[in-house]
């Protein structure tokens, strides 16, 4: 377990590393100049490799993930073998994987896809594929089985709930003096994707209250889908019916005609959630708060430097890109 003075340097280590991050301005710079290949030199300081546009987008994406997870756990260091809850977040790039596995399966790949994070032992036997007893028998996903593959959306959505489990559950483990904002910081994260997951079962599948429930994560002892449940009940075209709601604010204001938008509301839900771990960053620094926020905050760059390759790609407004940037602030 790291002491104060450990704490104190990642705390300065984190903050050093946040110095230069890839807003709104830096991500509307790069679109409007509308080429790949400054893109990626942006990015990854080096010329891109000779690819096709589509495979360099690709390329992009499993470079981008695999350098922050490399920075990730560079920083953590040792402490990934002393706590188990950092493993346990670092493992979500399995997760991920997991599901790139499946849609493979179904689209009967050849190959399994790679691991964005080899030094992470897989929990798994990616070598048996497309064996799919042999690849997930036993262990952490041993509920998979052949029926998994054709219920793509439901096999997602369980292994999101897992991963939030078994996070809560590393968490616990940690002494209460290290843990700091963490704990308030993943049920928002929590809340927040029950929230989105809720607004799409009721708007495009017209499920009900007891259909949706089975699909968002519970954990003992917390109220985590009242709120969505709640939301969920409302008329997506009667903006006076979510008044008083709590996360009304990320609806945006009544202008006449009024229709709920659910891609809106996702995006709104992910700025407010970046926006308090940005925050909550620097509140406790003798904890291991900073190195939660780096993880988030690594991930939603991510998202946004993918979305800036994909954008430029299919040439996208740049308003459009510039909407899926989380802040248009500068340095956490």
């Amino acid at each position: 377990m790291a002491n104060r003075y450990e704490l104190a340097y990642i705390y300065a280590r984190v903050c050093g590393s946040l110095e230069r991050t890839w807003n709104a301005q830096r991500i509307g710079e790069l679109v409007r100049n509308g080429k790949l290949a400054d893109a990626w030199r942006a990015v990854f300081n080096e010329a891109p490799p000779a690819l096709p546009e589509g495979v360099l987008v690709d390329e992009a994406e499993r470079r981008a993930i695999r350098k922050a997870l490399d920075e990730y756990n560079n920083l953590v260091g040792h402490l990934q073998g002393e706590e188990p809850f950092f493993e346990a977040l670092r493992r979500k790039s399995e997760f991920a994987r997991v599901k790139r596995v499946i849609l493979a399966l179904r689209r009967q790949e050849a190959t399994c896809p790679e691991s964005y994070d080899p030094g992470l032992t897989p929990s798994f036997a990616p070598e048996a594929y497309p064996d799919v007893g042999k690849m997930f028998s036993g262990g952490r996903y041993g509920w998979i089985k052949k029926e998994s593959i054709a219920a793509l959306a439901e096999t997602d959505n369980r292994l999101d709930r897992q991963y939030y489990e078994e996070l809560w559950s590393a968490l616990s483990l940690v002494k209460p003096s290290r843990r700091g904002g963490v704990p308030s910081l993943i049920l928002l994260d929590i809340e927040l994707s029950n929230m989105v997951w809720a607004q799409r079962l009721a708007r495009y599948y017209s499920m009900d209250a007891a259909h949706i429930r089975p699909f968002l994560v519970e954990l003992p002892g917390q109220d985590l889908v009242s709120v969505s449940l709640e939301g969920a009940a409302k008329r997506a075209d009667t903006r006076e019916d979510w008044a008083g709601w709590k996360y009304e604010s990320l609806l945006g204001a009544d202008a006449g005609l009024w229709m709920l938008d659910v891609r809106g509301l996702e995006l709104a839900a992910r700025r407010h959630l970046y926006s308090r771990v940005k925050r909550a960053l620097h509140l406790n620094p003798f904890s291991y708060t900073p190195l939660y926020c780096y993880f988030k905050l690594k991930e939603f760059e991510t998202v946004t430097v993918l979305s800036l390759f994909e954008g430029i790609s299919l040439g996208a407004p740049e308003e459009e890109i510039i909407k899926l940037a989380p802040s248009s602030g500068g340095a956490a």
